[in-house]
């Protein structure tokens, strides 16, 4: 029992460790009484393997997944949406009245205008994610029906096509949500200026999640020009998705007098993490248009 729990902490070695040494270290667990000490030992010989990567023949750069660094953004940008609602909604008042509204809650004027530029900007943001991907299914969808394509593009297209089934909903709670707060006035009254950034803390989520479908079908190289074509539109998106965050910088500037600086704080923060979000999202789709157009080339 012991040997084998043994043996099972190797799988906590870098991988280029256990290609190099895994062999060899699993011959002398299995020739030497394993105990409790031996486990300790293997668990922080681990954590020293991982502490000096560097060091082990053969190992490559470490690199944080894609999807974790996405993930935790996302994670970051409803926070921080989550704490603006509420001090928008606190500082509306104030700030419409700094903003020559007269607290009101609808907003008139260049006030609305920029609210509706935003939020015109970030809806063409998501769709133009949504549309970047419509070619990329309906190929996938063909591909894993027909024997005409090879085994690994029927593979890949089929698991694209049931990623963008399981997508479906999220995408769709994101977008019910991005209404409800401008449309749809849920919540608490937020104004001009909350409207105006309600699409920047949906729009990266939405390109987040779109970005997984070209990811899976870029292990097909026959599949690359869709995943070239969608890796520019989702560029596209998340440029417009950037320039949104203009107007309402714009709209924060006519009522400064009337916002605390946490308020900023969280606005800035929140503008930083939505427009890192879909930059990321953007040059990486961008990237595997690339690879795929180039692993086409040479196949």
């Amino acid at each position: 029992m012991m040997r084998a729990i043994a043996r099972a902490m190797l799988s906590l070695y870098p991988r280029a460790w256990r290609q190099r040494y895994g062999d060899e270290v699993g011959d002398l667990i299995a020739a030497r009484p394993a105990r409790v000490r031996t486990v300790i030992d293997l668990i922080g010989g681990a954590a020293d393997a991982w502490f000096h990567h560097k060091r082990i023949p053969g190992a490559k750069p470490l690199r944080v997944p894609l999807a974790a660094v996405l993930s935790v953004a996302g994670v970051a940008l409803w926070l921080l949406w989550s704490q603006g609602v509420r001090a928008v909604a606190g500082a509306h008042g104030d700030w419409a009245t700094a903003a020559g509204m007269g607290g009101t809650a609808s907003g008139g004027g260049a006030a609305a205008r920029l609210r509706d530029l935003a939020t015109v900007l970030h809806v063409g943001a998501s769709a133009m994610a949504l549309l970047s991907v419509a070619t990329l299914i309906m190929t996938c969808h063909t591909a894993s029906r027909h024997s005409l394509y090879g085994a690994v593009t029927r593979m890949t297209a089929r698991r694209v096509v049931v990623t963008a089934v399981l997508l479906a909903l999220p995408v769709a709670l994101v977008g019910l949500s991005f209404y409800s707060l401008t449309a749809g006035h849920a919540g608490p009254p937020v104004g001009p200026l909350g409207e105006a950034m309600a699409g920047g803390f949906h729009t990266p989520i939405i390109l987040a999640l779109v970005l997984s479908l070209p990811t899976i079908a870029s292990g097909a190289p026959s599949l690359s020009s869709d995943v070239r074509g969608a890796g520019k539109l989702l560029a596209v998106a998340a440029v417009s998705n950037a320039i949104a965050w203009v107007p309402v910088a714009i709209l924060m500037l006519l009522g400064m007098p009337g916002v605390t600086w946490p308020f900023v704080a969280v606005a800035v923060l929140s503008a930083l993490a939505g427009i890192g979000m879909g930059a990321l999202a953007g040059v990486s789709a961008v990237r595997l248009g690339r690879t795929a157009a180039a692993e086409l080339s040479l196949a």
